[in-house]
């Protein structure tokens, strides 16, 4: 069940098994309502925060792709304008998850870059203002912020 983009669809590689009417797909497509491969096919292509931003609004990624995509442009850049242009996504887009609580969290307690860290403070305090009232008073002993 691990096909390229161009096979990925039942009708390009002639499948004998229906996927339309099977229900246990349809419950898994409604349930998580994201495809792995889809992020894949975003990945291959030349990424920028911008793209992202522009396909969450077209509707041609979900937000939980986004996330995942900002998240991985947010680790493997070494960029600081475009680490911080990333976590200001987070809120622009306005993402709201446990994940990126945990990725903002984990550039404030870990980055060395004090202007992704201070970013990152502020973009946690507006869309967690209640559950970042911890880490930010150990920002401001740390004064990390």
């Amino acid at each position: 069940m691990l096909l390229c983009s161009t096979h990925r669809l039942p009708e390009n590689h002639e499948c004998p098994f229906d996927l339309k009417k099977s229900s246990e797909f349809e419950n898994l497509i409604t349930k998580w309502d994201i495809l792995y491969q889809d992020a894949l096919d975003f990945m291959n292509t030349e990424l920028t925060v911008a793209k992202i931003y522009e396909y969450v609004t077209t509707k041609q990624m979900t937000k939980d792709e986004a996330i995942e995509l900002l998240g991985y442009i947010l680790e493997t850049s070494e960029n600081t304008e475009i680490r911080r242009i990333s976590i200001l996504a987070f809120r622009v887009l306005e993402l709201e998850s446990d994940k990126i609580f945990t990725v903002l969290e984990s550039c404030i307690l870990s980055d060395e870059d004090p202007i992704v860290i201070k970013t990152a403070a502020e973009v946690i305090q507006q869309i967690f203002p209640k559950k970042s009232l911890d880490i930010l008073k150990w920002v401001k002993t740390q004064n990390k912020g």
